[in-house]
């Protein structure tokens, strides 16, 4: 295991110091901190992970704490005891997994998002989100992220697109989905959503367009 690895400046290590842009291996780390522009090929593991500048990995990423505030693509699935987004962060693979997700910024995957608590005031997409607590209310703020993707205030780009969406207790604004079912569910304002289902509370506010209330 290679204890520490900072990443700033210019030149690729094979497993040991790094100093910009470049390349480093798959592995198992202590903690990794990246500043700079950065290739991993291969499966990366770490007890701490911290991404603020552009990263792509070409494997999967599995951390206890990880923590984006640049640019991160995973070819690969992400799993993490805590994760928190302020950048943007794309998963080609078919799984987010954590105990918990707080997202600020944008969190992409072409599969399932799945934690027990996930708190979002960015905007998520994915073909289905699952979780105890689900609150994304999403919005899109001026800056890094829409720098980034060159959107400035695109309407259109706004909104969380989500397939299903099931919950113990959801909480949604800006959110387009097919599918919503959980026990207390609310529907804020911005939302449009195909299907809904709650057990329990439902709420949904008089701007959400629904296109129907299922029986849970």
């Amino acid at each position: 295991m290679v204890v520490n690895i900072a990443f700033s400046g210019v030149g690729t290590s094979k497993g040991g110091k790094i100093d910009g842009v470049g390349t480093i291996p798959g592995g198992e780390y202590d903690k990794l901190d990246i500043d700079g522009v950065c290739t991993i090929d291969g499966d990366l593991k770490a007890e701490s992970i911290s991404i603020n500048g552009v990263c792509t990995c070409n494997g999967n990423v599995e951390a206890n704490h990880f923590d984006c505030d640049g640019v991160l693509t995973i070819n690969g699935n992400l799993r993490a005891g805590a994760i928190d987004i302020d950048g943007v962060v794309t998963v080609s693979g078919n799984k987010v997994e954590a105990d918990r997700i707080d997202c600020d910024g944008v969190l992409s995957v072409d599969g399932e998002i799945s934690a027990d608590i996930i708190d979002a005031d960015g905007k998520l997409n994915a073909r289905e989100i699952v979780g105890d607590r689900i609150r994304i209310k999403s919005y899109w703020k001026r800056g890094l992220v829409a720098m980034l993707f060159k959107i400035g205030e695109k309407k259109s780009m706004k909104f969380s697109v989500i397939d299903l969406i099931e919950g113990t207790t959801v909480e949604l604004r800006g959110v387009r989905a097919i599918s919503v079912n959980g026990q207390d569910v609310n529907i804020g304002k911005n939302c449009k959503i195909d299907r809904v289902a709650a057990s329990g509370e439902l709420t949904i506010a008089p701007s959400a367009v629904i296109g129907q209330v299922m029986d849970a």
